[in-house]
């Protein structure tokens, strides 16, 4: 309960922090939902946990729970439940689950029935019973039952000249069109029946072309001289193959790339691995999901690879180019990222307990909810990084550059901050040493 409770209020600081940067917000609670559907959570619970979240801020805030802070909270869970719905819509898609009555929620216990501790909520008035209708997700409109239609004689003409109308209407469309425009859209439609058809066709097509120009064109002509030749045609056609076949090639060299890099998998030292994984994000092939824990890829350059929910767990990335990366979900647990740039890096959700990070570029990257839980960040480079809501418990922050960085308090209170520069620029010094930071 104790993860629990700290997981929900970095959470809501999270939330609060970003209820004006829904770029940043979305991603994480669109995750967010997605995670609760494998933890049995389905939409009918969000409407009961809103309700318990704004008692307790009635109870807790007494006075201070204003019409205006209520309105603010509830517009916020609002939003959150949308986010993580769609989340949770997206996860469980190929499903098809079967609409649900809205909730019933129980009133609210009678004050003799609670325990000594806990102060008697103020009256609720009936407003809870709407807001809980607003938290129920929005139902799909049932779909109309089909209409079987009699299709006699009239009601059969009646489409046809429908029809006739509406092909007149094309065809007029068509002709007022003007001819440069036509001839704009040749090219682009060439070019694509190049790629759809097949190889054999194009093949047939390009050699007949080819014999077409040679017949047309002058006898005495430079250009009947040049294509003279008997083996111009298979030269040609070969030309015409080998561009056609590009895209297979590819294909076939991501496959071997692909082989070596499975092949290299429990292996802790690869060059190959290291080679193929470089070439193949050189490609724009996504590398998400890459399991690859305890790898040696010291150096690599991995910059704007797509490793979301990667598991590189206990691997050696030092000094490994990672800049603008998605490493979101990832698990970098006990990691050795040591001189590694992660400048604009996604890492959102990931798992970086123990990592090593000491001298690591993380500038501008995005940390939002990462673990980094007794992490090594000493040294490291961490201006304008956001780290709404990550668990910092344990982490080494002595010498590290936070400045501008987007973190609470409350997210640093449990981390070494000996020497850190503080969001404010400010030089971080223990009370025990004469400082004065809070």
């Amino acid at each position: 309960m104790k993860n629990q409770e700290k997981k929900l209020l970095n959470s809501l600081v999270l939330v609060v922090e970003n209820l004006r940067n829904p770029e940043a917000l979305g991603p994480v609670l669109n995750a967010l939902g997605g995670r609760h559907v494998s933890y049995g959570a389905i939409p009918k619970y969000y409407g009961p946990v809103g309700e318990a979240l704004l008692m307790t801020f009635e109870q807790y805030l007494a006075e201070d729970w204003t019409p205006e802070v209520k309105k603010a909270w509830l517009d916020a869970y609002r939003a959150i439940t949308a986010l993580m719905l769609k989340g949770a819509g997206e996860e469980s898609s190929p499903q098809v689950v079967q609409a649900e009555k809205p909730a019933i929620v129980s009133k609210p216990i009678q004050a003799e029935q609670k325990t000594a501790t806990l102060a008697k909520p103020s009256t609720l008035t009936a407003e809870t019973e709407k807001e809980s209708q607003l938290f129920q997700p929005i139902a799909e409109p049932e779909k109309k039952a089909l209409i079987s239609v009699q299709l006699d004689g009239q009601v059969f003409k009646d489409i046809l000249n429908n029809f006739t109308v509406n092909y007149q209407q094309f065809q007029t469309k068509i002709s007022e069109q003007p001819l440069s425009e036509v001839l704009k859209q040749i090219p682009s439609k060439l070019i694509d029946a190049f790629w759809i058809a097949p190889t054999w066709l194009v093949a047939v097509v390009a050699a007949v072309m080819f014999t077409v120009v040679l017949v047309i064109v002058d006898d005495n002509s430079l250009l009947a001289e040049v294509l003279g030749a008997a083996d111009t045609i298979s030269l040609v056609v070969a030309l015409v193959l080998f561009i056609k076949e590009a895209p297979d090639r590819r294909k076939q060299f991501h496959y071997q790339a692909w082989s070596i890099v499975d092949a290299a998998h429990n292996v802790k030292v690869s060059y190959a691995r290291i080679l193929a994984l470089q070439d193949l994000n050189e490609d724009g092939v996504s590398l998400r999901g890459l399991d690859a824990p305890g790898a040696e890829l010291v150096d690599i350059n991995l910059s704007h690879a797509n490793l979301s929910k990667a598991n590189l767990m206990e691997s050696d990335l030092s000094n490994a180019n990672l800049s603008y990366a998605n490493l979101d979900n990832a698990n970098l647990c006990q990691t050795q990222l040591s001189g590694a740039d992660l400048s604009h890096a996604k890492l959102g959700f990931a798992r970086l307990t123990q990592a090593n990070l000491s001298s690591a570029n993380l500038s501008s990257a995005n940390l939002i909810c990462a673990d980094l839980s007794h992490a090594n960040l000493s040294g490291a480079n961490l201006r304008n990084a956001s780290l709404s809501g990550a668990n910092m418990e344990g982490a080494y922050l002595t010498g590290a550059n936070l400045k501008n960085a987007k973190v609470s308090d409350y997210e640093l209170s449990s981390a070494f901050r000996e020497g850190a520069i503080m969001p404010d620029g400010s030089k971080y010094k223990s009370l025990e040493d004469g400082g004065t930071n809070n």
